[in-house]
């Protein structure tokens, strides 16, 4: 059985996602994160606080994107094997309509 939700929803969650992900990533981040995982960290830290914020994550959900984005981005910025952006976007709104399909 699968958990719907409102059309709303989604929307606050994928600006979430691209307010956090671009907006909030400074320069220095996008250019430092493939290379220390302390960036990466701080990179993930903020883009996660977008949802607690603006989309009011539960915990769970708070945890499933902070670990997701953590493991993801490095996939792309540090060992390339991740090429193409819209891979890794696609990965992360992947993980954003599980979350809310899996109502966590």
């Amino acid at each position: 059985m699968f958990v719907t939700f409102p059309t709303n929803t989604l929307l606050v969650w994928l600006a979430c996602h691209f307010i956090g992900d671009f907006a909030f990533q400074s320069a220095w981040m996008s250019m430092e994160k493939g290379k220390s995982w302390e960036i990466n960290f701080y990179h993930s830290a903020t883009y996660t606080a977008t949802f607690v914020l603006f989309a009011h994550s539960s915990v769970a959900a708070t945890a499933v994107l902070f670990g997701t984005h953590f493991v993801i981005d490095p996939l792309k910025a540090r060992y390339k094997l991740i090429g193409p952006i819209w891979i890794d976007q696609a990965l992360h709104v992947i993980t954003i309509l599980l979350i809310l399909l899996l109502n966590l």
